[in-house]
């Protein structure tokens, strides 16, 4: 006898619903690994200023501290990282985590990047949430107040 899997279903969910308030001067693109994803216009080959969403799947025993440990030891690892700041609060209406850095890049120079978490059960699994904001050094110092604003609209769509 055989049986059939679907996606989604009760035992493979979908991936939740989630939505961004975008400035005029923003507009969606599509990298590889990410559900949602931003950028603010800028001049060609300059660096632009974006924010990704991320989601995994794990198992319903993961915790968020358990990915708040995974994520401070990956930027730990980040070669001449500074840490600018890290705090507990609300992500996609639940408990959340974000953590705030620098280092130098090649290709660009500083960059500076925050990120934030939220762990949203989901049936039988847990969904990891991760919303990125990047920009270099120089576009953080006029910019970072917009893509933390960005950050801080995602917001749960649907069921």
């Amino acid at each position: 006898m055989t049986s059939t899997l679907t996606f989604p279903s009760d035992a493979a969910p979908a991936f939740p619903s989630i939505s961004l308030e975008l400035p005029d001067t923003w507009a969606p693109f599509s990298p590889s690994g990410a559900v949602l994803a931003a950028g603010r216009a800028t001049e060609h080959g300059e660096f632009r200023p974006n924010v990704i969403v991320a989601v995994t799947r794990f198992d319903a025993d993961y915790t968020l501290q358990t990915a708040i440990d995974a994520l401070t030891l990956q930027v730990q690892l980040i070669d001449g990282v500074v840490e600018l700041g890290r705090d507990e609060l609300p992500v996609l209406g639940t408990d959340g985590f974000r953590i705030e850095f620098s280092y130098s890049d090649p290709r660009v120079g500083t960059l500076m990047q925050g990120v934030r978490l939220a762990l949203l059960a989901n049936g039988p699994v847990v969904d990891l949430v991760q919303i990125t904001a990047t920009a270099t050094g120089a576009q953080a110092a006029t910019l970072w107040g917009e893509l933390r604003d960005v950050q801080s609209s995602a917001a749960l769509t649907g069921s």
